[in-house]
């Protein structure tokens, strides 16, 4: 697509491995941008407002002006007030290989965390860097414990369907499409099973009683973005790029984006009432002794779908 003799805009997308539908089709979609006929809207449109404040910590007011005051789609114009230098973009931290690695076993109990907050829950994530045989079968398997009322960060994974089974407890899930409008929201209850293809944002949020849930994710190696927390999509952006990607004030977008109690949050996120009582900065840490409620469950939940 060619915008100007000083500009030239480029996509490339692999679509060496069909999806689902059958035909060799990519799924794109827009972190911002206003609601259109045509399916190119932002992808927050699509998720409830409510979930949304909660997820990013902010009131109402700021919501609406994040949602409401988007303008256009796909390419947006910088108001001439915003300075338009870019920050070099930092160098990513490599990740470090932990966890019990064998041919073709895993022990979840005793397995290291790959994340952990103290008033939301765990994360293990299992692929082919700590289980090898993996690699064959080009899959990941990922075990999720929620407590009451948590929420996952609003993401998606970029090069991987995921299959999610309750095992326990109950959660709230939201799927959207990459029009920007809801796909689905639905409670899963135990023994349920959601299908959410790559480049579908899904957020969920455990009930009264918590959330266990073990997932398979058809990639060895699958790779997960998140839109809140210390390691989202907007935080990675320059900030005159989010105000001029909102339409938002300088003011509006350190509330939700520097200030917010999620900024040293990563991808488990523990209900506003609790983040108001302690720190959210999460560790990581050596599971060996501190075994999540339900992982058991989990695991004997995961045999029981091969």
């Amino acid at each position: 697509m060619h915008l100007s003799p000083l500009m030239t805009f480029l996509t490339f997308a692999n679509i060496r491995d069909p999806m689902m539908h059958g035909c060799h089709t990519y799924e794109a979609f827009h972190l911002a941008g206003a609601q259109t006929e045509h399916g190119m809207g932002g992808i927050l449109h699509g998720f409830s407002r409510d979930m949304l404040a909660e997820a990013m910590d902010v009131d109402e007011r700021t919501m609406s002006q994040l949602i409401d005051n988007q303008e256009g789609a796909a390419i947006v114009r910088l108001g001439e007030a915003l300075d338009r230098k870019m920050r070099r973009p930092e160098e990513g931290l490599g990740a470090g290989k932990a966890g019990w690695m064998a041919d073709f076993s895993y022990r979840f109990g005793s397995a290291h965390r790959d994340v952990i907050q103290s008033r939301a829950g765990q994360l293990i994530i299992v692929n082919s860097f700590k289980l090898p045989v993996l690699k064959y079968l080009d899959m990941a398997i990922g075990c999720l414990h929620l407590k009451n009322d948590a929420l996952t960060a609003p993401g998606w994974f970029t090069n991987a369907d995921q299959l999610m089974y309750c095992a326990e407890g109950s959660a709230r899930v939201q799927v959207v499409w990459p029009s920007g409008e809801m796909a689905g929201d639905v409670e899963m209850n135990e023994g349920d099973l959601v299908m959410v293809p790559k480049n579908y944002p899904v957020m969920i949020q455990a009930g009264r009683n918590g959330f266990n849930a073990t997932f398979v994710m058809n990639n060895d190696k699958p790779i997960a973005m998140h839109m809140t927390g210390s390691d989202s999509v907007f935080k990675a952006m320059h900030p005159r790029v989010r105000m001029g990607a909102f339409d938002i004030t300088e003011e509006v977008d350190r509330r939700a984006y520097e200030q917010s109690r999620r900024a040293k949050t990563t991808y488990l996120l523990p209900p506003r009432r609790a983040t108001r009582r302690e720190s959210e900065s999460e560790v990581v840490v050596d599971g060996a002794n501190n075994v999540g409620v339900g992982m058991d469950e989990i695991q004997a939940a995961m045999w029981s779908m091969f």
